[in-house]
């Protein structure tokens, strides 16, 4: 009867236990913020706009863009509030665009021919850009 009453306690306390450990909280690994980058390049050509990067750091950016096609491009840089900066690239030209960019989203476009049937933007030329 000793056995019994003692493998009951331990029955008792084991169970006791388990129910402590399932309601603990568990510790997570979290992983260190990477560092992003605030340099990219943008390269244009007929219909392509191809960033290096998708996601960079807020604050000042660094923009460098090339036109690799045989036509007449550009690079704007939309945020939420509108048009924030363009550079205009004939075919082999390269540009820069140095500018502070707080969190959110951006698209990169070729504003070229807007609203027409031969827009550069509707030819598939535009891309977004994530800012943290």
């Amino acid at each position: 009867m000793r056995r019994a009453a003692a493998a009951l306690a331990a029955c008792a306390l084991l169970a006791a236990l388990l129910a402590a450990t399932a309601t603990a909280r568990r510790h997570r690994l979290h992983r260190p913020p990477t560092n992003l980058p605030h340099n990219l390049t943008v390269d244009e050509r007929e219909w392509v706009v191809q960033p290096s990067e998708t996601v960079v750091a807020s604050g000042l950016i660094h923009l460098q863009a090339y036109n690799r096609g045989m036509d007449n491009h550009d690079v704007q840089l939309i945020g939420p509030s509108g048009i924030i900066n363009t550079v205009f690239l004939s075919p082999g030209a390269s540009g820069s665009i140095a500018v502070r960019l707080p969190p959110g989203r951006y698209q990169l476009i070729c504003s070229l021919f807007g609203g027409t049937p031969e827009s550069h933007y509707a030819r598939g030329m535009h891309a977004w850009l994530t800012v943290r």
